[in-house]
């Protein structure tokens, strides 16, 4: 007669030494995974069709790169959870998974990973017993080893590895990949994983996804079986710019992609679902031996209405027409996972005069409907120059003064004469600031610094943080103790609304017939070129200067500033 203790021995030894099971990795992962705050509390494959063919890709040894473009909220973090376990339980070998940073990795190791571990029967009982064994960023099983880095230099180094994982690669610095591929070691066996959403185009995400051989996942038409991708160029919704873009976003559906089939799919769920659960993914480049790309965006996902979807796409083209490029990049980026490239077209035409001189606005009469104007200032070492632009409440606006002057003095008059206020003064004092700050205090003027900053974060009042182009104003002191009213903005960013104005994609942005001819020399005196960023070491797009007179752009730029503060320029969340 067997004891307790004898069973229990024998029952830990088929464990142990059980043959592993013959399952394709979604199939042994569904019911038996237990995930964290998941749609339900085991992994199922048929909550994510997408994720099968890339689950599977662990039990082929064929395959020794995987690239996995997806969007946002459709189960990136599920997947890697769902395949560690299966590498844990079935088919172990060290392990590295890779993370933006220690900090998002520690919390991601703390919950959601701990949990599907401890939860999941075959990996709990695989757990070392040791403590010190189990840490925050590794875990010392009996047959394997599990390490977690950030994507840095000190935490890519040394460690061999059979398979890694790369979280969110988007966010990597250029190299980091290419180190993180290295800790592979040639091994025979090894396998590299991508899971990102996408980033910009030419970065090292892009590049190694060009390597694929680019899998979309696919559907076959009900009526006429073309099989297609979830394209964005197939979904119709009413081209009615009167309607609002919620009205317009309601009338959305997706179609074939075949001129000649008629099928139309309504934003139904069910059917929606019905054609996710059908699809599979289709080759559409030969890419690297080896190498294997998968790509789907948030059309596929039933869960997410169809009509939800198109108004992200409007309102990202709303913000457009004002310059605002951040909706668009996050909708192209996180929703369609595709890579952003930067449209540095170069259609500025050459500015004519609309209909209306600078003297009839010299003694500070009013243009129609005209809610503010602001007087914006560019210090330079001994002069200044000045522009003055009359803004109405719909973002349209009027210039109807620029020119230089020499003095502080002469300021105060431009402003009397024009009637400006004299928080509508908009002074820059990124040059000589105590001096700026000594002239601006007693006249209750404003200074403005240009800053290389992308954006700045704002708390709103229900404590949720959005990005602005400008600061909130702050108060300093200048060496006489005088307090004055101040605030940065972001060059770069305004800069690009202030090109959508001067290209006529904004609100009408006036000039008058006798513009001044070194006021249309300076307004087209910078260009946006790609540059590399020396601190970060990636690619970004700035505007740079083409010729050193360039204070037309400043100044009209300034003017933006004092709009967007004002909220006279829709399609930004202030």
């Amino acid at each position: 007669m067997k004891t307790k203790k004898s069973r229990d021995l024998i029952d830990s030894f088929r464990k142990s030494c059980r043959p592993p099971a013959r399952l394709a990795p979604s199939v042994w992962a569904s019911g038996r995974v237990a995930i964290m705050d998941g749609l339900t509390p085991k992994y199922q494959i048929e909550n994510a069709p997408w994720q099968r063919e890339p689950l599977d890709t662990l039990a082929d040894g064929d395959v020794k790169e995987v690239v996995f473009l997806a969007p946002i909220g459709t189960g990136k973090t599920t997947f890697m959870e769902a395949a560690l376990q299966y590498i844990i339980a079935e088919d172990p070998g060290p392990t590295l998974l890779v993370g933006q940073t220690d900090d998002d990795l520690k919390d991601w190791a703390e919950t959601r990973m701990d949990y599907a571990i401890r939860n999941t029967p075959e990996t709990a009982a695989l757990l070392p017993e040791d403590r010190h064994k189990r840490r925050k960023m590794q875990v010392l099983f009996p047959h394997m080893s599990l390490f977690l880095t950030g994507a840095n230099l000190s935490g890519l180094q040394s460690k061999s590895m059979r398979r890694v994982f790369n979280d969110e690669a988007w966010q990597y610095r250029p190299g980091m990949l290419n180190e993180s591929r290295g800790r592979l070691h040639d091994r025979w066996n090894r396998q590299f994983f991508i899971l990102s959403q996408a980033g910009v185009k030419n970065d090292d995400l892009d590049k190694s996804w060009e390597q694929t051989d680019k899998r979309e996942f696919s559907f076959s038409c009900p009526d006429c079986h073309t099989i297609q991708p979830w394209k964005w160029c197939n979904v119709e919704y009413s081209d009615d710019e009167k309607l609002d873009n919620l009205t317009r976003a309601k009338t959305a559906r997706l179609k074939c992609e075949n001129p000649a089939c008629k099928w139309r799919c309504e934003d139904s769920t069910q059917k929606r679902r019905a054609l996710a659960e059908s699809g599979s993914y289709v080759a559409t480049n030969e890419g690297l031996p080896g190498h294997v790309g998968f790509h789907y965006n948030v059309l596929c996902n039933w869960r997410k209405p169809l009509w939800e979807i198109v108004l992200l796409w409007l309102d990202a083209k709303t913000a457009q027409r004002v310059g605002n490029l951040d909706l668009l990049r996050q909708f192209i980026q996180k929703r369609l996972s595709e890579s952003w490239e930067e449209d540095n077209t170069d259609n500025r035409k050459e500015l004519v005069g609309n209909g209306y001189l600078m003297n009839e606005f010299s003694d500070g009469r009013k243009i129609e409907n005209e809610a503010y104007r602001f007087l914006t200032v560019d210090k330079q070492r001994d002069h200044f120059w000045v522009c003055v632009r009359a803004w109405r409440a719909d973002g349209s606006s009027m210039l109807l003064h620029f020119g230089r002057i020499e003095t502080f003095d002469q300021i105060l008059e431009l402003a009397t004469r024009y009637n400006v206020q004299p928080r509508m003064v908009f002074v820059d004092a990124q040059y000589d600031t105590d001096l700026v700050y000594s002239a601006c205090a007693p006249k209750d003027w404003t200074a403005l610094h240009g800053s290389g900053q992308k954006s700045f974060p704002y708390t709103r009042k229900d404590g949720t943080v959005i990005n602005r182009p400008f600061t909130r104003f702050s108060e300093a002191s200048n060496t006489s103790g005088r307090r004055v009213r101040y605030a940065h903005w972001a060059s770069d960013r305004v800069k690009d609304i202030l090109h959508a104005h001067r290209t006529g994609l904004a609100a009408a942005w006036d000039i008058p017939d006798d513009a001044p001819a070194e006021y249309l020399r300076q307004i087209d005196a910078e260009v946006k070129r790609e540059m590399v960023n020396a601190k970060t070491k990636q690619s970004e797009f700035r505007w740079v200067k083409t010729r050193n007179a360039n204070h037309g752009w400043d100044v009209e730029a300034m003017q933006i500033v004092a709009a967007l503060m004002l909220k006279l320029i829709p399609g930004f969340d202030a």
